[in-house]
Formats: C-alpha cells, structure tokens, sequence
C-alpha cells in the first residue's frame, strides 16, 4: 500500500514537472547542444558546410574586436552589478523601516522594472538625442555646455550604463526589503545590549542575516550584465548598430550581428559557447565562495 502511495505520489510530482522539463529540452538544451555543435564548422545558413575545428575560437581569441567587445561586456556588467547591488541595499535599508509613504517610495522605485527594456531604450534615446534631446535642451537653458550623448565613443556606453541601473536597482531594493524584514529583532537588541553601534549592528547582524539574498541578487546580476542585448540594440544603432567606434558593442550583440547580419553561424556559435561558458564560471565560482561568506542558519 505504501509502495503505490509513493509511486502515484511520484508520478503526480513528475506531471507537472514535465511540461516545464519539455520546454526546457527544446528552448534550452536542444539550442545549446546545436550550437556547441555548429561552432565547430563554418556554417553560413547553407546546404554546403564542413567540419574546422577549433578554428573559429583561434580567430575569435586572436580577433582584437572579439577581445574589445569581451572586455566592453566586462565592464558593463562590473559596473552594473556594483551600483544596482550597492543602490538595492541603500534604498532597501531606508525604505525596510514603516513611515508614512514607505509603500509610494517602494513602488516609485520599483516601478521603473516592470516597464519593457524596449520602451526605456526608445524613450532615453529621444531624451539623449544630441540636436533637439531634451537633455541637451535642458543643459542649454542652464548655461551648461552639451553633448552627443548616445553618439560619443566617450559617453555611449556610460549612458547606457545608468539607463540600466536605474531601471534595475529597484528589483534587487525589494529582495533585499524581503530580506531585511525576515532578520529578527532580538538580534539587534542583544547586539545593542552588548555595546554594538548601528555600524557594527549593521557588519555583523544586518549583512550576515541579508547574505543569501546579496548571493542570490549578485548571481542574477552578473548573470544579466553578460546577457545584456536590448539596450545596446535600441539606443546605438539596431541591426548595424554597436555605437560610435563599437565602444557599446557587448559580446551578445556581436554574437546577433554575426549570426543574423552577416550570417557567420559557425563563429556565432563559437562566441556564443565562449559567454555561456565564462557565466557558467563565474556562477560557479559564486556557488563555491557562497561558502565563505553567505550564512544560512542566522535567526
């Protein structure tokens, strides 16, 4: 009797799993196996392709566009993560707390996240428009001097880099305000009892109960930064885009422009291989150092 409860208690669990594990064969794994097949052949979309090797990835590494967008995509993601990571927690603290208005203050910021990466783009792209942008017209009305924004190899990237952390930082203020209410208040008074102040309170009581929500908003950050394509597509150029000298052009953008403009499928695929394996280690090395760091057992 025990042994057929188990199995159609198994069976019900595996039901609804499966349709979950269907879409993740044919839209995760099956690409993935596809393209770790292609990158090693010199496919071009048609009939006629053969077997290379390892020589799309000895081209990408000795490619110094490939190292430029590499090292683009670095920093977009480290400054990212920096200041949504570092903002999440500052306006997580102030708004953790109930006052009046707490609730407007949290939807305001959060509110930027649920809107399409598509319309942000479009809307700051008007706004940083270098000859009749509302920026630009902004700074002239001041007597400040102006800029070409989005069409500067100095500035692009750097504007899209605030655009993205402002429309982003909301989401991790929140996790870390479900967090910040989950840690006990008798841990902070005994703190207090013991002679703690708010900074060492904070070092030792705060940071450690909010760890697993800072592991877990770090990894999904690092995880976006390396995925980022929408804003690079919208706001610098679309299809033929990458900004002013490339200086936008992040590692997924040039991995859509060699797949899907200049139809270089085996080299996409060597690329696109080359980012899923640096973010699956750097979620490794997370996972691992989790160890150190994160604690699970704080009450």
């Amino acid at each position: 009797m025990n042994i057929s409860h188990s199995l159609k208690r198994t069976g019900t669990i595996l039901s609804f799993l499966l349709p979950s594990f269907i879409g993740f064969i044919i839209f995760v794994l099956l690409p993935m196996i596809m393209a770790f097949g292609l990158s090693f052949t010199n496919y071009s979309g048609g009939p006629n392709f053969r077997f290379i090797g390892m020589k799309n990835y000895v081209v990408a590494f000795t490619n110094p566009e490939f190292l430029k967008y590499l090292w683009v995509t670095f920093k977009f993601m480290t400054v990212t993560v920096v200041f949504q990571i570092g903002l999440g927690l500052v306006f997580a603290l102030i708004l953790a707390r109930d006052f009046r208005g707490c609730s407007f203050f949290r939807g305001a910021l959060y509110l930027p996240n649920i809107l399409s990466s598509v319309a942000v783009g479009l809307a700051f792209m008007f706004i940083f428009e270098p000859t009749s942008g509302f920026m630009n017209q902004f700074l002239i009305s001041v007597g400040l001097p102006t800029s070409k924004w989005l069409a500067s190899s100095k500035s692009a990237l750097s504007v899209i880099i605030t655009i993205a952390i402002w429309q982003n930082f909301g989401y991790y203020m929140v996790l870390f305000i479900g967090g910040l209410q989950n840690i006990s208040q008798t841990l902070y008074e005994a703190a207090g009892i013991d002679g703690a102040n708010k900074w060492k309170q904070f070092v030792h009581v705060t940071l450690p109960g909010l760890s697993p929500m800072l592991f877990y908003g770090i990894t999904i950050a690092v995880i976006r930064g390396f995925q980022v394509f929408d804003y690079i597509y919208i706001m610098t150029g679309g299809q033929q885009g990458g900004g002013p000298a490339g200086s936008t052009n992040v590692l997924a953008f040039d991995i859509y422009l060699n797949a899907f403009t200049y139809f270089r499928f085996g080299y996409a695929s060597a690329e696109s291989v080359v980012l899923m394996i640096i973010i699956l280690a750097m979620t490794f090395l997370q996972s691992h150092g989790q160890k150190k760091w994160v604690s699970y057992d704080i009450i």
